[in-house]
């Protein structure tokens, strides 16, 4: 993992996320309304082992008090199972169905998320994470992608891991502030965040050279197909335009990524 802990690059890191109001337990409350116990036990089940209880109990535990804690493989295993749910496709399993589906995806996805700061070793997926994340979070409306933009931005100022999770890490940032504020005049801060993703890339670029814009220097990305789907939809073909002052630049990014 690469280091880095310049604090003026922290600092003006801090500022540029200030707006999306980074906070760790952004999406508690959410969870609490919309996550109940049969949700709980069906995560709790995904892999059909004999440790479905103890798994059961973690997860309502964390669901209660909004507190993570790592050091257990069969909690990780589990959520990582119904990370790859896919509840738009009817019958898939393990997981739930539409917005039920999504939300079990989503509350999966952030406790990986949140666990990352702990369980190190959680880092070789989290690209695939951040896709899920994100895909579901706009699926269920403005408040929780606004949240689930919140608790991104304290995850990347908490512990954003090595060069390449940073760069996914800011490009999924830049994705859910779009997708929330398009309809405000902040393209000076568009513009800054799409410079900031392309800072972070090219730091990532330099340990892979010569691979695909972004989804190469993952490594190994199995979600890319939703990775260029959110970069088509919300960057390179938008439904509205982008603030004229960074359209250019964001556009750019949502070609090199989708394609095209």
């Amino acid at each position: 993992m690469t280091e880095r802990s310049d604090p003026d690059l922290t600092s003006v890191t801090e500022q540029l996320l200030g707006p999306l109001q980074p906070d760790e337990n952004a999406l508690t409350a959410l969870f609490l309304s919309e996550i109940d116990a049969t949700m709980c036990r069906e995560i709790a089940e995904a892999d059909y082992s004999n440790m479905a209880d103890h798994c059961y109990a973690l997860l309502d535990r964390i669901l209660a008090t909004g507190r993570v804690a790592g050091g257990d493989p069969s909690l990780q295993e589990v959520l990582e199972l119904i990370r790859w749910s896919e509840p738009d496709e009817p019958g898939w399993r393990p997981g739930g169905e539409g917005p039920r589906g999504h939300w079990m995806r989503l509350f999966a996805c952030v406790v990986l998320v949140r666990l990352g700061p702990v369980e190190k070793t959680s880092y070789g997926g989290e690209t695939d994470t951040l896709a899920q994340l994100v895909a579901s979070a706009i699926e269920l409306g403005p408040s929780t992608a606004r949240a689930a933009a919140g608790l991104l931005a304290w995850r990347f100022l908490a512990d954003p891991g090595d060069d390449a999770h940073r760069a996914f890490l800011a490009f999924a940032i830049l994705l859910l502030a779009l997708h929330l504020e398009r309809g405000r005049d902040h393209g000076a801060w568009f513009k800054r965040l799409a410079k900031w993703v392309e800072e972070e890339e090219a730091r990532a670029r330099n340990e892979w050279s010569g691979q695909e814009w972004l989804i190469g220097v993952a490594g190994y990305c199995q979600k890319d197909a939703v990775w260029r789907s959110l970069a088509k939809r919300l960057l390179a073909a938008p439904a509205r335009p982008h603030p004229r002052e960074a359209d250019e630049e964001l556009r750019l990014l949502g070609l090199l990524v989708a394609g095209g």
